[in-house]
């Protein structure tokens, strides 16, 4: 393998050399190689897209009618206003895997693949890297973000996640049920080969 800033050998594995890409911690190698990009393309097709809570108060408004500001207006300045003012929801959990780092930020790709959790923002570190993703509005929440840090050696992988949901008190569960989906996925094979 070559050094963390040399990217010459991206999407290069010499699997019989005992090297592969279950092994790579690297992201930008991972998503390059042919098995991972075919695992996510194949959760993502997967993915259901549920009603949005913009949708849903649109839907709302028209059955209901208030005297004033429509009901969506209304719900996005109480979000922005709450958020302002700082509420929000937070779970944390973690998990020990025994899989290689690769794999695992493989099924982490391919879980954010199949909620329709769009990437945001991936950052590298030595053995592992952090990947922040958008959690989609439902009708339950106006969304939120899910960050999720994987580090691991040979074949142990320690796994964080933490889902935020800004600008609400209450998020009616869906920051755990975001949690409990995340790192039950990551118990799967998820389209990858064995």
């Amino acid at each position: 393998m070559t050094d963390e800033g040399d990217m010459s050998a991206v999407g290069e594995f010499d699997e019989g050399a005992g090297t592969s890409w279950e092994y790579e911690h690297r992201y930008t190698v991972l998503v390059t190689h042919p098995a991972v990009c075919q695992a996510v393309y194949r959760s993502a097709s997967r993915a259901e897209v549920g009603m949005s809570a913009e949708a849903f108060l649109a839907v709302a408004a028209e059955m209901v009618p208030l005297v004033g500001e429509t009901l969506p207006g209304s719900a996005e300045q109480g979000r922005r206003l709450g958020a302002w003012l700082g509420f929000r929801r937070k779970a944390t959990r973690e998990a020990q895997l025994g899989i290689p780092v690769g794999r695992a930020i493989a099924r982490t790709l391919c879980s954010l693949a199949l909620h329709g959790q769009g990437i945001r923002r991936v950052d590298q570190y030595v053995h592992g890297c952090s990947v922040t993703a958008d959690i989609p509005s439902d009708v339950k929440t106006f969304g939120g973000v899910l960050a999720v840090t994987v580090t691991g050696t040979g074949n142990s992988t320690n796994v964080r996640a933490q889902a935020e949901i800004p600008g609400q008190l209450i998020d009616w569960g869906k920051s755990r049920q975001t949690l409990t989906a995340f790192l039950s996925d990551l118990e799967l094979p998820l389209e990858l080969p064995e």
